[in-house]
């Protein structure tokens, strides 16, 4: 990497971070609200209707916004052209959501569903008059405006939702949170960016940007039905309580998953787009990202798997019980996503998002004939099915990585010895604690203290210059970034 593209990468890990666990500690806040003031129900409502909209918001707000970060040489034809496509496509599938709101409705059995679906098809178009603008940001290492834009979003969806939901609203507390935020995002924006499309459609550009485009678009699309078969069959299944009390451990998932996972994805994509061409670097940046990722990840994601049966039903109230049981199982897969999320940002950043496609479209099938098989057994069946078909079909992913940047196996593998070993101290500890016969108030605090030291002693311990190199690293990004 360049000197100016490293610094670009400095700050927006710093600033993506912002963005994340601000966005994401706000959402669980306001989430936590939401449930004690919401039932199962209403969430199993919204999450039917999410089945539906999430297509939608892939096919607008992913492909060409991406593709214009990507793309080496750019023009305002090409940004022009994208943010028309999109446009167009967003009010195109903004109405087919309105039209075909009964018929999804009477799919569930659920008559209450088709207003919910209806309200919620405006942030079709919403979405996609934002995906440019945000491409152009990304493009530019302007982390620090995308940061500003989620957080105000949040909180202004946030609010609404919260006032809706005391205002006795139901399931359209969630709608209105999402309406709003929506709305946020799109004025924060389009103020920022600076810029406004030309009123010109060419086919040239066009031709430039949907090859690309169309495999993220494939993508995006098998890696939506992958992650809400689950959904669409639970509520088929077994109806919107069950599928509510699934939502709610699954949203706990997200939060994390977006908070870590996803704090260096969006930074290493620009980053690694920079290294086209330059496998040896790409895959040394590669190296140390994941290595640096399953530090911080990992731990999180075996912790909460191991107090998410008592502090689930703590923080949610005890009609999320069985939520807690979904998310300690869930929580699983979220120390492979922990790192894999870097995997697919090299595919994209190579300018191979066909590999992606791929790779997504054996997931996906293999998601949905196990949640078709399980999922009349239970949610913490449909859980376990997911982690289980994630760890069988990592020998693929690692295939696909040598493929395209010539990575090892083994030192792959490497990487994750220490973290993993320190998961392994932090967990007899988490055990010990439990045989205490604390409260589950006390328990909590006292694991998440006890757990977090042994692994920070564990590590030290491992890998000191695994830690001195990290040390050294946090120094540069918080000084950079307030320089």
């Amino acid at each position: 990497m360049t000197e100016l593209d490293e610094r670009g990468a400095v700050h927006g890990v710093f600033w993506t971070a912002i963005q994340s666990i601000g966005v994401r500690v706000f959402s669980l806040l306001v989430f936590v609200v939401l449930a004690r003031l919401l039932t199962p129900s209403d969430f199993g409502l919204l999450a039917m209707a999410g089945v539906f909209v999430v297509f939608g918001d892939a096919l607008v707000a992913q492909g060409f916004g991406t593709a214009i970060t990507q793309r080496e040489r750019l023009e305002p034809e090409h940004e022009s052209t994208a943010f028309w496509t999109n446009m167009l496509l967003g009010l195109a599938l903004g109405a087919l959501l309105w039209a075909a709101a009964p018929l999804i409705s009477d799919l569930y059995g659920q008559k209450a569903l088709a207003p919910v679906i209806r309200w919620l098809s405006p942030v079709l178009p919403l979405r996609g008059a934002v995906a440019v603008p945000v491409g152009l940001l990304q493009r530019k290492f302007r982390f620090r405006t995308l940061a500003i834009r989620s957080v105000l979003a949040a909180l202004g969806g946030g609010i609404a939702g919260v006032l809706a939901a005391y205002s006795g609203w139901g399931v359209y507390a969630l709608v209105v949170q999402q309406l709003v935020g929506a709305s946020l995002d799109l004025v924060v924006v389009w103020g920022a960016a600076a810029w406004r499309p030309l009123l010109v459609f060419s086919k040239r550009p066009f031709r430039d940007l949907i090859g690309y485009s169309s495999y993220l678009l494939g993508s995006g699309l098998m890696g939506l039905l992958s992650r809400r078969a689950d959904d669409f069959l639970i509520g088929v299944f077994l109806g919107d309580i069950a599928l509510g009390i699934y939502a709610v451990a699954y949203r706990g998932l997200q939060i994390l998953e977006k908070v870590l996972a996803k704090t260096g994805t969006v930074v290493a994509f620009s980053a690694f787009s920079r290294l086209q061409g330059q496998n040896e670097r790409m895959r040394e940046a590669f190296y140390e990202s994941t290595r640096a990722a399953s530090v911080v990840t990992m731990p999180v994601f075996v912790g909460v798997s191991l107090v998410a049966p008592f502090a689930v039903p703590l923080v949610f109230g005890e009609q999320y019980v069985q939520s807690g049981q979904v998310l300690q199982v869930l929580a699983l897969i979220g120390v492979l996503h922990g790192v894999s999320y870097l995997d697919y940002a090299v595919y994209n950043g190579v300018g191979r998002p066909d590999i992606v496609l791929k790779l997504l479209a054996i997931n996906t099938v293999a998601n949905v004939v196990l949640f078709f098989i399980v999922a009349r057994w239970g949610i913490v069946a449909v859980a376990s099915a997911y982690v289980v078909r994630a760890y069988l079909l990592l020998p693929l992913n690692l295939v696909a990585l040598r493929a395209a940047i010539g990575v090892s196996p083994r030192r792959y593998f490497g990487n994750f010895v220490p973290a993993l070993g320190s998961c392994a101290v932090m967990a007899v500890v988490v055990g010990l604690v439990s045989l205490l016969g604390l409260g589950d108030l006390s328990r909590l605090f006292l694991s998440i203290a006890l757990g977090g030291a042994a692994y920070l002693l564990s590590l030290r311990v491992m890998a000191p210059g695994l830690v001195r190199d990290l040390r050294s690293k946090l120094r540069l990004l918080f000084r950079r970034s307030t320089s």
